[in-house]
């Protein structure tokens, strides 16, 4: 009979061992393994998440530095608009700043740094920078004044269509309408709207629509003027 010799018996040993001691350690071995892949796994997403949040940051700075670039360049186009108007006016205009404005949908108002230390009257037209009317001087305080805007109901001027046609303008909750036209005047639609009652002819709109009710002797005529809703940035009062 053939005996194997030592070494293959120590050999042999070793293995035996070596398999149970694997088996015994198998299961706390697995756990640790993943133990160091969950932390490993953990401390990469949070790492992920850090770096993408630093990208959120950065792209929102660049945001506001772009929003503020393009607002100066708003706004620098708008002073050489207003300078440039200014500059072929040829008649007395003051400059001025919007200081506050009235909530109300029905009283539309707005407040100017101008007053009886500018020598502003009452009834002086406003217009915006490219000479557009936006409303005339209501009451006139020592530095400040109160401006009734176009499309306050209470608002009223006369103005001419073309350069003929006289009648009008008030201001509405639905629109802007000219008033006391007679049907025997020839006017159509897109015709220029101006202010009649000061030097120099300020823009106010065009003709939208002409009616006639035959229970009148007057048109009814619908006005859209050049200014919209959105407050201009600089004003200037006509003198």
């Amino acid at each position: 009979m053939y005996l194997p010799s030592k070494k293959i018996k120590y050999i042999a040993l070793i293995i035996v061992i070596a398999l149970l001691a694997f088996n015994v350690f198998r299961k706390p071995f697995q756990v640790i393994i993943l133990s160091l892949s969950e932390s490993f796994f953990t401390l990469s997403e949070s790492s992920y998440q850090n770096k993408l949040n630093q990208l959120r940051k950065k792209n929102l700075q660049y945001q506001l530095k772009l929003g503020q670039f393009n607002s100066l360049v708003k706004e620098n186009k708008t002073l050489r608009q207003a300078l440039n108007f200014k500059k072929q006016g040829g008649v007395g205009l003051v400059g001025g700043e919007v200081i506050a404005f009235s909530p109300s949908s029905w009283h539309k108002h707005i407040f100017l740094n101008l007053g009886k230390n500018k020598e502003i009257k009452k009834n002086m037209l406003v217009v915006d920078e490219s000479g557009n009317l936006i409303g005339k001087v209501e009451e006139v305080y020592l530095n400040r004044c109160k401006v009734i805007l176009i499309k306050n109901p209470d608002f009223q001027t006369p103005v001419s269509i073309g350069n003929r046609t006289l009648g009008l303008l008030q201001g509405t909750l639905s629109g802007i309408e000219i008033l006391y036209v007679e049907k025997s005047e020839q006017i159509n639609t897109s015709e220029p709207v101006y202010t009649s009652s000061s030097n120099s002819a300020v823009k106010v709109g065009k003709i939208s629509q002409i009616k006639k009710n035959k229970n009148s002797l007057f048109y009814e005529i619908e006005v859209d003027i050049f200014v919209k809703d959105k407050l201009p940035q600089v004003v200037f009062i006509l003198k």
